[in-house]
């Protein structure tokens, strides 16, 4: 059994869903304080870890009962987060840094100054490495997380929101969205043996997210209401789907996608197989998304 687990920044709140029969948890994170803002989250033995943008916190909720167990201050304007090995590393937009934090002694450990806005994280636990897309400089941080630096910054185009690395672990895929502009994004890609841009893919309006399955990536375009099925061994675009809305993340599940709409707060399930979708309420402002 999958679900769907996703945060909802203007609403204070996370969904979980049940992929198979779309029934509905929800949890509300700001009861009686202030604004949290969940913007991104991780999934880490039986907890999720959730990085919240507006009172620089990270939360703790049990994945099972869905039920918040902590809050803890991290730094600046968390953007995103990922864990391995009991330890947290934290995106923080306003200090342009990573923050390396132990869940076990709930301590800071170190801060690495990253690029500019740091904002998406990935881990590549083979190579030792954390990659951070810096979206206010155009570049990708690559941070050794065993001696605790950053070895490399990779330059790409305007404004890299989601990265995420290949299922075979030989790329990184950029989202290089030009979020702001009139013209249309695309997905770089960088060899993760040379650490350089070889290759890249237009796509739609604003790309913010992407999954991959099998020799595909699904693309969602925030400006334009669509989403774009990328034919990875052709390298190019293969299809562009209208949805309407913004799209914000996008996971696929069997026959269907799944993609949150951050202008109406709902999230949109494409049958692919009959081409129909369906929506289903959420909260405001859904962000990131993570399928488990």
């Amino acid at each position: 059994m999958s679900y769907i687990v996703l945060c909802n920044t203007g609403s204070d709140s996370l969904n979980k869903i049940n992929t198979e029969n779309l029934n509905t948890q929800n949890i509300v994170l700001s009861i009686g304080e202030g604004p949290f803002g969940p913007h991104g989250l991780s999934l880490y033995k039986n907890k999720l870890l959730v990085a919240n943008n507006y009172n620089n916190s990270i939360s703790l909720i049990d994945f099972n009962s869905f039920k918040e167990e902590g809050n803890i201050y991290v730094g600046a304007h968390p953007n995103d987060i990922v864990a391995y090995n009991d330890i947290a590393y934290v995106s923080c937009g306003e200090s342009d840094s990573l923050i390396i934090y132990d869940l076990l002694n709930d301590r800071i450990n170190f801060e690495i100054p990253t690029g500019r806005f740091p904002h998406n994280i990935t881990l590549l636990k083979d190579r030792n490495l954390v990659f951070i897309s810096n979206m206010g400089d155009d570049s990708i941080s690559i941070i050794d997380y065993i001696n605790n630096k950053e070895i490399k910054r990779i330059k790409v185009e305007n404004t890299p929101a989601k990265i995420s690395v290949s299922q075979n672990k030989k790329y990184l895929y950029v989202c290089m969205s030009y979020l702001g502009r009139d013209k249309n994004g695309s997905v770089g890609i960088i060899d993760l043996n040379t650490l350089e841009l070889i290759n890249k893919i237009q796509v739609g309006h604003s790309p913010v997210d992407l999954f991959e399955e099998d020799s595909f990536l699904y693309v969602s375009n925030l400006c334009d209401g669509s989403i774009s099925i990328v034919n990875l061994n052709e390298l190019k675009e293969e299809e562009k789907i209208d949805i309407g809305g913004m799209p914000r993340g996008i996971v696929k599940s069997r026959d269907n996608i799944f993609v949150g709409d951050f202008l109406n707060g709902v999230l949109k399930i494409i049958d692919m197989k009959n081409r129909r979708i369906k929506t289903i309420p959420i909260g405001n402002e859904p962000n990131g998304m993570t399928l488990t």
